[in-house]
């Protein structure tokens, strides 16, 4: 029986820039790094319980996607988007979609794109709304 994720994994241009970029802008936790056959370094970050493990690709200029095709390839949660990109957009950080209203749940959504040019999608659920709700109804016409 599946229990849970064990870890999503993530190919990325330069591991130890993507690492300092991950903890500094969005909280994560480094919890280990290695290297192993090759020299290719790899590393564990954690948030939240999740493991995001970022591998060093084996030929960036070709198994990462360029970043105007804003490739979406995580979503993570704020409790205050608007403060959170207040925030990130005062840092540097490249905002890819201003918060906006939601069509698939109750709150806002935003997008900013990492170093290696993946868009990531912040979200801010709105109560009483969240991803195992079950009385969620669609606020918008078409969805």
């Amino acid at each position: 029986m599946i229990t849970s994720f064990s870890h999503i994994y993530h190919r990325v241009r330069n591991v130890e820039e993507s690492m300092a970029w991950y903890t500094k802008h969005l909280g994560f936790k480094l919890l280990r790094k290695y290297s192993m056959g090759g020299g290719r370094v790899s590393g564990y970050l954690e948030l939240g319980g999740v493991l995001l493990e970022l591998t060093q690709a084996a030929n960036p200029d070709t198994d990462i996607p360029k970043p105007e095709a804003q490739e979406r390839r995580l979503g993570l949660t704020t409790p205050d988007i608007d403060a959170t990109f207040a925030q990130l957009r005062a840092a540097g950080v490249t905002i890819v979609q201003e918060p906006y209203d939601a069509r698939t749940f109750w709150g806002k959504q935003g997008a900013i794109q990492d170093p290696n040019g993946y868009v990531i999608s912040l979200r801010e659920w709105a109560a009483p709304d969240n991803p195992t709700y079950p009385d969620w109804q669609p606020k918008h016409e078409g969805v």
